[in-house]
């Protein structure tokens, strides 16, 4: 049974989407974000103790100079943290737009179950994204809009590595103005939670309290995580609703 309202048929809407997604947001916001902070925490101690998130916060033009070995050593492993985190809170959404409880084990063992086709899909989007990027901003971003929803593909159809990415640009095509405007949107929250999260944080640590700081810091990122992946997995619904008329429960009904 769905506790939001359905739009069965009827255009993809940027306002209904946004509208979804802050309820879901809402309703269930710390057990999401419980998911995100357990793939983070790994990623939060190794930046607390390396002196990373200090360099960031305070001189961030030296971030790289300063620990460039460290910051590739670790990115392969904080993409596969990424995108486990990408598919527990995906799992999470859909139970949450079907009226079922969260609960974090479980979200975990889904998150686990898919990881390899979600890390595979999620490494191909990236290279594909930088590959447009490279060839300037507006092929990157075209293909950002191809693959939005990659990975709630993986985790619901999971239908094969490049057949994930196909099926998200089926899904995207005809919407992609709209989800632009999504895109759009996102960042202006992302700049603006991270603005926010930088001015706390060099305040508490002004005043000594390095370690609230940086765990401030870590929260208010994970929200801004946690509104694009909400965001994402609801694109992901109200694209399926819209073209194929399937209700949430209908989508869901694979995790049964």
């Amino acid at each position: 049974m769905t506790i939001i309202d359905e739009n069965l048929g009827n255009d993809f809407r940027i306002g209904d989407t946004l509208s979804k997604s802050f309820k879901v947001l809402f309703r269930r916001f710390f057990p999401l974000l419980t998911l995100v902070l357990i793939f983070q925490v790994p990623i939060i101690i190794w930046m607390s103790t390396s002196g990373m998130y200090l360099t960031g916060l305070e001189n961030p033009e030296l971030l790289f100079e300063d620990h460039g070995s460290q910051i590739l050593w670790m990115l392969v492993p904080s993409i596969i943290l990424s995108l486990a985190s990408s598919a527990a809170v995906t799992y999470g959404v859909f139970l949450e737009l079907t009226g079922r409880s969260i609960r974090i084990g479980e979200c975990l063992s889904k998150s686990i179950s898919v990881l390899i086709p979600v890390v595979l899909a999620g490494i191909n989007s990236y290279i594909f994204i930088l590959t447009g990027l490279f060839f300037v901003i507006i092929p990157g971003l075209i293909v950002v809009l191809h693959l939005f929803v990659v990975i709630p593909v993986v985790v619901v159809e999971n239908p094969g590595v490049f057949k994930s990415l196909g099926r998200s640009a089926e899904l995207t095509k005809g919407n992609r103005w709209a989800i632009l405007g999504l895109f759009i949107i996102m960042i202006i929250i992302g700049v603006g939670l991270g603005f926010l999260s930088q001015e706390i944080s060099l305040i508490f640590i002004g005043m000594g309290m390095t370690i609230v700081g940086v765990l401030v810091d870590s929260v208010i990122q994970a929200i801004s995580t946690l509104i694009y992946l909400i965001i994402g997995a609801v694109t992901y619904n109200n694209l399926r609703q819209s073209k194929e008329g399937v209700s949430s429960g209908e989508i869901a009904s694979v995790f049964d």
